[in-house]
């Protein structure tokens, strides 16, 4: 396996932290729902979780501030405590990779708060699930410091949300195989948005992903047409907690939810 350190700056330190880190093969597959449905499920066994993505760009601006949409669901769906500026510690206006937006917007990404914002988590929680910004190599601090760098700084296991329909074999791939040459240790996959009536392919691309990454597809997760409304969550949560429940979701969450 190859390794290497992580690239040359000074980063902030960090106590030891439990959890999981969700990234995407791809943007718009549904990680922000995976990783906000995590974390509820969690706080519905009992587990002292939190959901924590420490940087979003294309944030909304309301009342003369930027709002981290993401954390916002995750903090409705999850009925979390935690402010937004806590949750999202670091928030950017433009649709565009963070550090390409810092770039366009005259900011620099402050990691010290986001590990401040960490910090100040894992002292009150037992479990984070942390959602990164797109996939493991779009850049967070200019081109410098990549969602990849961010992984191994956090010291997180990885759960890596894929699409389910043609293609999403060679993303998959790809991700999981990026990751482990990284050192990053990859829990499993989950395929998002799984239809009803799958065709060939999809029928076929859980399994040729196991095979060729060498890591567990942890779940098949339904597409849910109203996710908008009370039902269609309740339908998500019901999902995603059924498919949580089984033996090799034991060793994502540890004791956590035991």
């Amino acid at each position: 396996m190859i390794c290497y350190p992580l690239k040359s700056m000074m980063l902030p330190t960090l106590p030891k932290l439990r959890g999981l880190f969700v990234t995407g093969t791809d943007t718009n597959v549904g990680k922000t729902w995976v990783a906000a449905g995590l974390t509820t499920i969690l706080r519905q066994r009992g587990v002292k979780a939190t959901y924590f993505k420490p940087i979003q760009s294309g944030c909304r601006e309301e009342a003369g501030r930027l709002v981290p949409t993401d954390a916002g669901l995750a903090k409705e769906l999850a009925s979390l405590p935690e402010s937004l500026e806590v949750l999202t510690p670091v928030c950017l206006r433009l649709p565009l990779a963070p550090g390409v937006a810092a770039g366009q917007e005259g900011k620099s990404i402050d990691l010290e708060a986001a590990a401040a914002a960490l910090r100040a988590l894992a002292g009150r929680y037992d479990f984070l699930v942390v959602e990164g910004a797109g996939g493991l190599y779009v850049p967070l601090v200019g081109t410098e410091f990549l969602v990849l760098d961010m992984i191994r700084w956090l010291g997180l296991p990885l759960l890596v949300v894929a699409r389910a329909g043609l293609g999403t074999i060679n993303h998959s791939a790809l991700t999981v195989k990026a990751a482990q040459q990284a050192g990053i240790s990859v829990a499993g996959v989950a395929i998002n948005r799984y239809p009803a009536k799958p065709s060939l392919a999809e029928q076929t691309n859980p399994g040729v992903i196991e095979a060729l990454t060498g890591v567990p597809i942890l779940g098949l997760i339904p597409e849910i047409a109203d996710l908008d409304t009370p039902a269609g969550r309740a339908r998500f949560l019901a999902a995603l907690g059924e498919i949580c429940s089984q033996p090799a979701w034991e060793e994502v969450f540890g004791t956590a939810a035991t």
